[in-house]
């Protein structure tokens, strides 16, 4: 019986690097959820707000006559918001967010007269529980994206 004291420690150290891969696959996991649910979250919003107040002149071309209407400004602040407040954990790099309309003759199930949101992001190479991941030869998405349809009401508003 005493020739076996050093069973556990064997044992324990032929498992702990299984333990850590298991925990960090979650924690990678739930950072990646954790990110796409809250650039969801922001992609409704801006859709929504698009989908509402329409196109406006953006703001460095107010003065030119023949400027056109567009989604910038919108697209501008919530560029702002997800750059600067530091709403992600950086597991993936925030590309850019763009705001257009889907035109009234659609196809491939994407609806008519609407407002599409589009956020890109992909892989940071510089986080280290995902080349961790990698290494050990688990695949990674290397970017993402997310759309966000919603249905605009005001038609062709377009507010100056």
């Amino acid at each position: 019986m005493k020739k076996q004291g050093g069973q556990d420690i064997v044992e324990f150290a032929l498992m702990i690097p299984l333990f850590l891969l298991f925990i960090f696959t979650i924690m990678y996991f739930g950072f990646l959820y954790g990110d796409y649910i809250t650039l969801s979250s922001l992609a409704r919003s801006a859709a929504r707000e698009a989908a509402i107040e329409g196109e406006s002149i953006p703001d460095e071309s107010k003065n030119d006559p023949n400027a056109q209407p567009s989604y910038q400004n919108l697209e501008d602040r919530y560029d702002a918001i997800i750059r600067e407040k530091g709403i992600t954990t950086h597991l993936y790099e925030y590309q850019g967010i763009s705001i257009s309309k889907t035109g009234d003759k659609t196809s491939d199930g994407i609806p008519a007269n609407s407002v599409v949101v589009e956020i890109k992001t992909v892989r940071n190479k510089d986080f280290g529980v995902a080349n961790a991941l990698e290494e050990l030869g688990i695949k990674l998405l290397p970017q993402y994206t997310i759309e966000y349809y919603m249905y605009n009401e005001n038609g062709t508003k377009s507010n100056s």
